[in-house]
């Protein structure tokens, strides 16, 4: 999966209300995917909880997720 992909992926739960443990592994997935990619989620992730507040997109020459 590109890089976009994940972005894309990512803003489609942004608002979603609807929770899981299936998504909540999922969720999980995607931001260790990011991490393995050595991209910065600071924006979004603690390291404990990920938020899902607002959309974001990737800054290439940062390597890092920003608030759209």
């Amino acid at each position: 999966m590109q890089i976009q992909e994940l972005v894309t992926t990512f803003n489609s739960q942004v608002q979603n209300r609807g929770w899981s443990s299936m998504r909540a592994y999922h969720d999980q997935a995607l931001i260790d995917e990011f991490q393995r990619r050595g991209i910065n989620v600071s924006v979004v992730s603690d390291g404990k909880t990920i938020s899902f507040a607002h959309p974001v997109r990737y800054d290439l020459l940062e390597n890092k997720l920003v608030i759209r």
